[in-house]
């Protein structure tokens, strides 16, 4: 009987880093809501996921990931229910 093989798992690849501007337009927002500069960073790339995933192409992707976290800040739409546990982190 042959040897078994360990099952090689693969990485994801690392995120690439948020543009200066999305991060100085974030740290603004967390600091007029009650919500942390990580958190609404984790509801921006969710929002860049959402886009890839199927989302309108008449919009830009970072347009939709800052209306995912405007949405997620002021509670309307459903992006306070999709991100749930990004707001039960803190």
């Amino acid at each position: 009987m042959a040897p078994k093989r360990k099952k090689s798992v693969r990485k994801a690849p690392p995120a690439k880093p948020l543009s200066a501007t999305v991060v100085e337009t974030l740290k603004k927002k967390a600091k007029n809501s009650r919500f942390t500069l990580t958190q609404l960073k984790a509801v921006y790339r969710r929002g860049q996921g959402a886009y890839l995933g199927g989302g309108s192409r008449n919009v830009p992707m970072a347009a939709w990931a800052m209306g995912r976290v405007n949405s997620f800040i002021t509670g309307k739409g459903g992006a306070r229910k999709a991100d749930a546990d990004i707001m039960r982190k803190k």
